[in-house]
């Protein structure tokens, strides 16, 4: 038997909201291939069970009164714990010490090379991020905290040019502005994942273009960023390999909610399309997330 691997495609910002004209989702061609897939748009309620696809609602609140935030949704997606809670409070932006205590011991990539597997991220990091940090113009976010404590090499602007890395914008067009590397289509970004992903257990790979959409309440940002993500999992699904499961989720609500800058109470959604789409089923919230992944190691480790 193959052994499992898995491909996360992290989406900020992500929610399902209501129709209407506020909501960029609503329109069937927003995101024609991911509507046609499911049968209908990306909406609250959405609920899609298939032979190797499922499509669910799963809560980002996570019990904690407020807007849920970034640091506190993703550390939860990331280490199956429930950060809010952790914290008492959502958190915004990046993950402080506190944060650190969940993701150092629980982090995925952490837990996934404690079973013996292999994990990477699959984002490319340029210079200017390091010299942010050490200059303390800005503070890790949690996908590089995973790195951290996993810890695991950063994928560089050198693994970029050679075809082994996606910038977090899908087509690498920040790349080109400061960099000598060329932008590349969402296309031939879904291909380079995809053979990452076939060379480890599990892979990760962000993309922050929803948020930033949503923060600016625009509706051209929105369907810019929402287009180009879908054409990226047109070639994920097409290209997937049989013992791939693809998962895609979210950390809060945002884009789907034009009317506001800031984020919203709405549900996010939990895409998973492969052979172990059965181990989400029971997924309700953010925390489920991460274990179900590391249960499919866990059965297939045990039957060994």
């Amino acid at each position: 038997m193959t052994a499992p691997q898995f491909l996360l495609i992290f989406v900020d910002g992500l929610g399902l909201g209501a129709a209407g004209g506020e909501n960029p989702l609503a329109d069937a061609q927003t995101m024609p291939y991911l509507t046609e897939l499911l049968g209908a748009p990306l909406l609250a309620g959405l609920t899609v069970s298939k032979p190797e696809l499922l499509f669910k609602p799963i809560d980002a609140c996570l019990g904690v009164t407020g807007l849920p935030q970034s640091a506190t949704g993703q550390t939860t997606l990331y280490t199956g714990h429930n950060a809010a809670q952790f914290r008492g409070q959502h958190q915004s932006a990046f993950a402080n010490g506190s944060l650190r205590q969940l993701i150092e011991p629980y982090g995925i990539f952490r837990q996934v090379m404690d079973l013996g597997l292999t994990a990477t991220q699959a984002n490319a990091y340029m210079p200017g991020y390091f010299e942010a940090i050490a200059n303390r113009r800005r503070r890790y976010a949690v996908g590089a905290l995973l790195n951290l404590t996993a810890p695991i090499p950063f994928r560089t602007i050198e693994d970029y040019r050679q075809g082994k890395a996606v910038y977090w914008d899908i087509t690498g067009d920040i790349v080109e502005r400061y960099y000598d590397a060329p932008a590349i289509s969402a296309e031939v970004a879904g291909k380079r994942l995809i053979q990452l992903a076939q060379s480890h257990s599990f892979t990760l790979f962000e993309t922050f273009l929803p948020d930033y959409a949503g923060h600016h309440q625009s509706r051209e940002e929105a369907l810019a960023a929402l287009q180009r993500i879908d054409a990226l999992l047109s070639t994920l699904v097409q290209a997937r390999p049989e013992n791939l499961t693809l998962i895609l989720s979210s950390d809060h609500g945002n884009v789907e909610d034009l009317s506001t800058s800031h984020h919203t109470l709405n549900s996010v959604p939990l895409l998973a399309i492969g052979p172990a789409i059965s181990l989400f089923a029971g997924v309700t919230d953010l925390t489920g997330v991460t274990p179900a992944i590391l249960s499919s190691f866990d059965e297939k480790i045990d039957t060994v």
